[in-house]
């Protein structure tokens, strides 16, 4: 199974590494990647789409349903991610074995050291025991209410059924939970990238949040109820 990677970028801060470690480690893999013109043109993609920065969730709609109009599911990646030289050939082993056993997968995510604690590794919620500076956890595919797309896999079929929202911030918490409540099941893989953290949509929380609550009031007033107690 091959799936494209698709990338969205504001500013392409740390989109050179990135985009490297790609090409060093699955160069064979179809890149499809979305920015403003001042940043396109100093990289190089199988498919390029130039469009002014709006938010995560409409920039990311984009790219992946371009990609999804040539292949059956796509690699979500951030801009702020670096590879190692398995993520990309472990999340899809991680990707089959989900599907073979006909669990109806939403997202399957990398792990990472900076996102959702149910992603990152040295993570331990049933304190076991480290072996060799690792959990035996983190080599197991994981069941996860919420993830990150930090790197991660998902089919046209889901996709099509639950785009992200048009936000900066809960834009992946409102499509995992849609995916749930359609009967879908997220999860995180084995696969690790490495995360800087933060570079896509800025780090200031408080505004991030006030600046999402009034389209989740609007349009997923239950989450809101359901998230923030209120």
């Amino acid at each position: 199974m091959i799936a494209p990677i698709a990338i969205s970028t504001v500013h392409g801060k740390n989109l050179a590494v990135m985009l490297a470690s790609i090409r060093e480690y699955c160069p064979e893999i179809p890149v499809y990647l979305r920015g403003p013109a001042s940043v396109m043109d100093r990289f190089d993609a199988d498919v390029k789409m130039i469009g002014h920065p709006r938010n995560f969730g409409d920039d990311y709609n984009d790219i992946i349903n371009c990609a999804l109009k040539d292949f059956d599911s796509v690699v979500v990646a951030n801009d702020d991610i670096v590879l190692t030289p398995t993520s990309y050939r472990v999340l899809m082993d991680d990707v089959e074995i989900v599907s073979d056993l006909s669990l109806n997968p939403g997202w399957v995510a990398a792990r990472c050291d900076s996102a959702r604690a149910v992603q990152n590794i040295r993570w331990n919620p049933e304190g076991e025991a480290i072996d060799m500076c690792k959990f035996t956890s983190e080599s197991k595919i994981r069941r996860a209410d919420v993830i990150s797309p930090i790197f991660a896999w998902i089919g046209a079929d889901a996709f099509a059924k639950c785009p992200f929202p048009p936000l900066n911030w809960y834009s992946d918490d409102v499509q995992c939970t849609d995916l749930e409540e359609l009967g879908y099941e997220n999860f995180v893989s084995a696969s690790y990238v490495h995360h800087v953290g933060s570079q896509t949509v800025g780090v200031d929380a408080n505004a991030l949040t006030n600046q999402a609550l009034p389209w989740l009031m609007k349009h997923r007033h239950k989450y809101v109820q359901r998230w923030f107690n209120s």
